[in-house]
Order: structure tokens, then sequence, then C-alpha cells
């Protein structure tokens, strides 16, 4: 997994030496690797990418444009950079600690609950949306890409990870072996949009079309493989039309964005809430209005619901002491509210203002009574004055 120009496979340990102590290999992933590792105490996720950039100097720049765009995604969904760089060839990035597990290994033994398959869905859109916003497409999105994490509120949910590996892959099939890979884990295939079969680029509709399979996945218990009835699907009725869609072979047809496709959603779980009250709840961003006792968006609107960016803090991508480190330039973690700092510039302004008017007013003063003796800076007490 770890290509060099001599074709030898160095094991992690010695690829990251006297920068990172690796703990293990995890089961993550499938073209990219991932590893528990450490830096001074502090621990973190190490993904290596199955490429060699010194082939090329493009992939290189390639990389580091990745490596920027994934720092600069501010979604709970999605891991936070730590850092990023090339050692020997071999490009890797280091994200935050993540714990959970990986979705292929729940779907093994059953198919999850429409709401918890719902939620999960919902978060991978967030991935998606916050991605396909700095031009990355995932491109391998499958459960083996999905990690499911347990949140503080007790509910299951999702953090994306691979994001751009693939298409970089691709792009550069001079640099890996493994560029004209269909995809991570099985059943990869069932997850890959039909225009990515003849060759065509990585696009945003793909990654909706994964999705739609990705549901059908978790609600059924396999990828929808020839699939043609609705069995299944009766406590969220509407879900086969949402799959549908985003599955649809041409991709104009398929939903406009992530957000737009996760409203969708956000829809059917207050569709399966009507039929479920007992057992079912409401999304979160549905709680603005009521109509009747079911509490909902504003129905007056035919525009999805606003997306909410998260406040989660974006990462940072450093450059690296490797051997051949990619000169990735700091990003700025955290950024000034727009709104506080457009009042500080109007506060300051006006401040200007009003010291520009005094300064003039009393140089006009002393301009227009030259005659009027000048009050001396020091009065001499000895000094005698007449009335």
């Amino acid at each position: 997994m770890f290509p060099s120009p001599g074709g030898a496979h160095p094991p992690p340990e010695q690829l990251f030496g006297g920068r990172y102590a690796v703990d293990g290999a995890l089961p993550w992933g499938g073209l990219v690797s991932y590893y528990r590792a450490s830096s001074e105490g502090t621990p973190l996720i190490l993904c290596v990418l199955p490429m060699d950039v010194s082939r090329s100097a493009r992939a290189e720049a390639a990389f580091s444009e990745l490596a920027h765009g994934l720092g600069s995604i501010q979604a709970h969904a999605v891991p936070r950079v730590l850092d990023a760089g090339v050692i020997d060839g071999v490009p890797y990035l280091a994200f935050q600690d993540t714990r959970g597990t990986v979705l292929a290994d729940i779907l093994r033994d059953r198919p999850l609950s429409s709401l918890t398959a719902l939620r999960l869905a919902t978060d991978v859109l967030d991935a998606l949306d916050a991605g396909h916003a700095h031009g990355l497409v995932h491109g391998d999105l499958t459960p083996q890409n999905i990690i499911v994490t347990r949140k503080r509120n007790g509910r299951l949910g999702a953090r994306v990870i691979g994001i751009g590996a693939v298409p970089l892959l691709r792009a550069n099939p001079e640099t890996s072996a493994h560029a004209a890979h269909t995809g991570s884990g099985k059943h990869a295939v069932a997850y890959m949009a039909p225009e990515l079969f003849g060759g065509g680029t990585f696009e945003p509709p793909a990654d909706l079309y994964s999705v739609g399979a990705l549901l059908h996945h978790m609600v059924i218990g396999s990828p929808p493989v020839g699939w043609e009835t609705d069995e299944g699907f009766d406590d969220v009725p509407g879900l086969p039309d949402v799959i549908r869609r985003a599955m649809d072979g041409r991709p104009q047809n398929r939903y406009p964005n992530a957000a737009s496709m996760r409203a969708a959603l956000g829809w059917i779980e207050v569709e399966s809430a009507k039929q479920n009250p007992q057992t079912q709840d409401i999304a979160p961003w549905m709680e603005t209005s009521h109509v009747g006792s079911i509490p909902v968006a504003s129905l007056a609107s035919t525009l999805p619901p606003t997306h909410v960016s998260s406040s989660h803090p974006a990462g940072k991508v450093l450059s690296t002491s490797g051997a051949r480190p990619v000169p990735i330039e700091p990003i700025v973690i955290e950024a000034l509210d727009e709104g506080d700092g457009r009042r500080w510039l109007q506060i300051t302004l006006l401040l200007i203002l009003l010291g520009t008017l005094v300064f003039s007013g009393y140089w006009w003063k002393s301009q227009t009574r030259p005659n009027e003796t000048t009050v001396p800076f020091g009065l001499d007490p000895n000094a005698q004055h007449v009335e």
C-alpha cells in the first residue's frame, strides 16, 4: 500500500518514523489506508494514499490542493485535517482522532431502523454539501468510507472519510496502480454512478447517486441491484421515490445539490412521524412552525430549507518536516464574525470623523481671530496683573 520509486513497501512505522507514532491499522476505507497514531501524546488518524507523487509534479500539486480544500471544510461530519504532506513520494493526511465503527461492519449483521438510516444519510449529505462547496467530490461513497459514531445526545451519527481520494487517483494514473479501481469494499460497483463507467468526470451528482444506493442498503439490507419493488419501506413510504430520483441514470434529473436531497429526507421524516408518532420524532431544523400538531418548516416557500453551516472549527494544514514536504501554507482556523467586524469599522470611522470635525473647528477659530491675545503656556506667579 506504500508505493515507492524502488517498488518497496515500507511499513508505516518506518514511513512516519520521527514524526508520528503508529499504533495500528484501521479497517476503514478501501483504496486508502488508515492508521491510528499519535503525535506528542495527541491521538490522531493517519490517512495514506496509495500513490507516488514523486513521479508527477502535477499530482503533487493536485494533492496539495486537495489538502487545502479538506482543511477548509467546516462540517462536523468531516474529520478535521491537522497536517498534510509527502514523505518519500507518499502523500498523507493527519485527521483529528475519530472513534467509531465502519458502516460496512454494521450492515453486515442487519439493516438499520428507518429513522437511523435517515439521520445517517443526513449527516453524509452534510459532509458532501461541505465538500462540494469547496470543489471536492467524494467519488467513492460506500459503507466502507462512512464511520458511525455516537453523539453526545446518544444518537448515532456519521462521519465521511476519503473525500477526493479516488478523483485524485483517477486524474493521475501515472502515480498509482489503483487509478482504475472501481471503489472500496463489497458491492462498490452498485454505488457507482453510471456516467463514471464510461470515463466521465467526477461531479456532485455522482455522489448523490451513491447516497441513494446507500439509503437502500441501510433500510433493506443490500444495495439496489435489480431493485424493482418498494417492499420493506412501509414506515417510510416516500423514501423509494427519493432513492429513484437520486439514482436516475441521467445526472441532470437527480437532485440539484446535496442540500435539496437532505431537505427531501427531512420531509420523509415528518411523514414517518405522522404515521408513527410514538417512535419517530422531528428533524430539529423543522421545528420552526406548526401545521396541526406536527412541527414543520414554513410551507409557503417552494425552496428547501436554508443550509446552516456547522460551527465546527476548520482544520489547519501545516507544512511537514518529512523528506519532501508539499509547500502547504497554514489555513486560518478562526475568522472574525463579519457582523462584529462591520460594527467596529463603523465605530472607528465615526470617531475619526468626529476628531476631524473638532480639529477643523479649532483651526478655523484660530484663523478667524488673529488679534486675540494668545494664552501663554505658563504664568509668572510674581508678575502683577492690571485689571
